[in-house]
């Protein structure tokens, strides 16, 4: 199993804490109201996500019966519960992070947002293959209407990497000095 912050912390010989954090901090300065309200703004866009990728699931289409459509298309529910997971830390998270502080919060949401993204482009292309190689077969209606909520997650998900990418930039990493343990 790998132990992801192990070498962020140190042990503590003097004090009543057993460790010590050592690691770089991020320093993320927004202001509580504007977190609250990217907060909420991210639950929306999150809620809109899943009542689109549930909507696509009811439509019924000949090429949700495909497995090169479907296995993407089903995945994208994960990253979405990522994404509100993270954007619950994201709300929580002080203004001078630990590693693992900002990794489930500023760092999931970015993570989150680019797997949405992704499996939303490979659902799109396998459903492109789907209406070229069957295109006498299909059902025009309801496999066009699953393939135009697919683009609209692509350019959701496309926008949210902008401004996700936007305040990624914003987080200053601190370096901390690292002392040796003297035995």
């Amino acid at each position: 199993m790998k132990r992801r912050f192990v070498k962020d912390y140190v042990s503590n010989q003097e004090g009543k804490e057993r460790f010590r954090y050592v690691g770089n901090y991020y320093i993320f300065s927004m202001e509580q109201d504007r977190r609250n309200k990217r907060c909420v703004q991210q639950l929306i866009f999150a809620l809109v996500q899943l009542i689109l990728i549930v909507t696509a699931g009811f439509l019924n289409s000949p090429g949700s019966y495909k497995l090169y459509i479907v296995l993407p298309y089903l995945s994208m529910i994960l990253p979405l519960l990522y994404y509100v997971m993270g954007s619950i830390s994201f709300r929580k998270a002080p203004t001078r992070m630990q590693r693992h502080e900002y990794d489930v919060s500023i760092f999931r949401l970015m993570k989150s947002v680019l797997g949405l993204f992704f499996l939303s482009f490979f659902t799109m292309v396998g459903d492109t293959v789907f209406l070229v190689l069957e295109a006498n077969v299909v059902q025009q209606k309801a496999e066009i209407v699953f393939y135009i909520i697919m683009i609209i997650l692509m350019i959701m998900n496309y926008i949210a990497l902008l401004a996700h990418n936007r305040m990624m930039k914003q987080v200053q990493e601190e370096q901390q000095e690292k002392q040796q343990n003297k035995d």
